[in-house]
């Protein structure tokens, strides 16, 4: 198995860097395991997208983006992407772009078909001014794999009982532009080992935590779910887990977006600032108010806050979940 992008990491916005969603060059154990273990849980999600008779692109085993990005001297973000490797000749991505932990508008879904760089910006006047980072990323597109979209909320809840729901692995990690003058947030604002508005940071538990978003289900007592339904205008609760490795600990800025709209989920806050510590679990809990009927994708970011080159293999992008809105 390759690197998803052969190309060295750079410094924020200094020229190309991998866009890898969780391979990364010597990788700890558990690393490998969930990277063998995502290898092939993308490879059935994406089986269904394309015809029988699309080729693949590049290793079909995985999802490869190569990229480059820069914030121009008149303030406007210049990125590319290409397609280098994925189950299927052609795909569609979601570009996401925050500004200071809020999103602005980065245009619609781009169709990325195998290794053709595909150019797309977002401007000045949409930028805005930058205090602290932007940061950009691309999420699947739909936003629900289509072999749950066939179903009904009944039909998957049974369906996946025992197993997870293809399509809720993430493509790519996050990139961090910072402009002259921009500085990261003040470390003291940041939550750590506890300030009310998450759960207390842990101790790392025995064998591998995947990092992600699941739904709290059957109450205080029950557990946690990454499939899960609710009546539309509900609420509905869910806690985001991350566990850094010994190379893990330093900034970040936890968001999440249900579908592709960014959400008020931390006591009606969009972001919250955390100070992620290697080897103690980051827990923070989130709700969401189910905006209409049928599915919908939770998805949560950590955008990285470092101040200067940051370890390529941190933060690994969180697990999604599925929410079925009954009408």
């Amino acid at each position: 198995m390759k690197p998803l992008a052969s190309r060295a990491p750079t410094r924020p916005g200094r020229g190309r860097a991998p866009l890898g969603s969780w391979w990364t060059p010597a990788p700890r154990w558990s690393a490998i395991l969930l990277a063998a273990w995502r290898a092939v849980v993308l490879a059935g999600a994406l089986a269904g997208i394309g015809s029988a008779s699309s080729p693949p692109c590049g290793q079909p085993g995985l999802i490869g983006l190569a990229r480059t990005s820069e914030l121009t001297s008149a303030g406007d973000l210049v990125a590319t992407l290409t397609l280098t490797d994925a189950a299927v000749a052609s795909l569609s991505a979601l570009p996401l772009v925050f500004v200071d932990g809020l999103a602005v508008d980065a245009g619609g879904p781009l169709a990325l078909a195998c290794g053709r760089e595909v150019a797309w910006s977002v401007p000045a006047e949409a930028i805005g001014r930058v205090e602290h980072a932007v940061h950009w990323t691309v999420l699947p597109w739909p936003p629900v794999a289509p072999a749950v979209a066939a179903l009904t909320g009944d039909e998957a809840l049974a369906r996946y009982t025992d197993r997870a729901p293809p399509g809720l692995y993430p493509w790519s990690d996050v990139a961090l532009l910072r402009p002259a003058g921009a500085a990261p947030w003040p470390r003291e604002g940041r939550a750590n080992e506890s300030d009310g508005r998450g759960r207390d940071a842990a101790a790392a538990p025995p064998g591998l935590v995947d990092d992600a978003a699941e739904w709290v289900v059957g109450g205080d007592a029950g557990g946690l779910a990454r499939l899960a339904r609710a009546p539309v205008g509900a609420t509905k609760r869910f806690v985001l887990r991350y566990l850094p490795g010994e190379r893990g600990g330093g900034p970040l800025v936890a968001t999440c977006l249900l579908d592709d709209r960014q959400v008020p989920a931390f006591d009606g806050l969009p972001f919250v600032l955390v100070e992620a510590v290697a080897g103690r679990l980051v827990a923070l809990d989130g709700v969401v108010v189910v905006p209409g009927p049928g599915w919908h994708r939770l998805q949560c970011l950590l955008l990285p806050d470092d101040d200067g080159e940051r370890p390529i293999t941190w933060p690994r992008p969180l697990i999604a979940a599925y929410l079925w809105g009954d009408p």
